[in-house]
């Protein structure tokens, strides 16, 4: 995040950095249906609106299933911006959301998690005179 705080209706900045371990890929975009893409999802109870951006996936031919299928490997990042709900009484919350991705290396693929993530936030009070 941008910042550790942030009063309601405002937009922070979000990077989210992900660290693959050797040999493993994760899938990106656009991918066939019998795979699962790698996104993150906030939930509505504090965020309002979301946009993340992956960098471009790296297609690698996948001979042993006849495919060329766009993954991501080593390390990448993914950058974005979230809006806090309007209307959040002032404390401390947690932004809740959930990671989906399938990790893959040459012989299997795990099967595709739902990795539930919180990060920590004080929202403040609105200041007069702001919008």
């Amino acid at each position: 995040m941008s910042s550790e705080r942030a009063v309601p209706g405002r937009q922070l900045g979000v990077s989210v950095e992900f660290v693959i371990p050797s040999g493993w890929h994760i899938y990106g975009q656009p991918i066939p249906d019998n795979y699962v893409a790698t996104s993150m999802q906030f939930d509505s109870e504090t965020v309002t609106e979301q946009s993340l951006d992956f960098p471009k996936a790296t297609p690698v031919e996948f001979k042993s299933l006849g495919e060329t299928l766009p993954v991501y490997s080593g390390t990448m990042r993914a950058f974005g911006r979230v809006l806090i709900k309007s209307g959040l009484k002032p404390g401390d919350y947690r932004l809740k959301g959930t990671l989906r991705l399938q990790q893959c290396n040459d012989q299997i693929c795990k099967l595709p998690q739902k990795i539930a993530f919180e990060v920590p936030i004080t929202i403040d009070p609105m200041v007069a005179g702001t919008k």
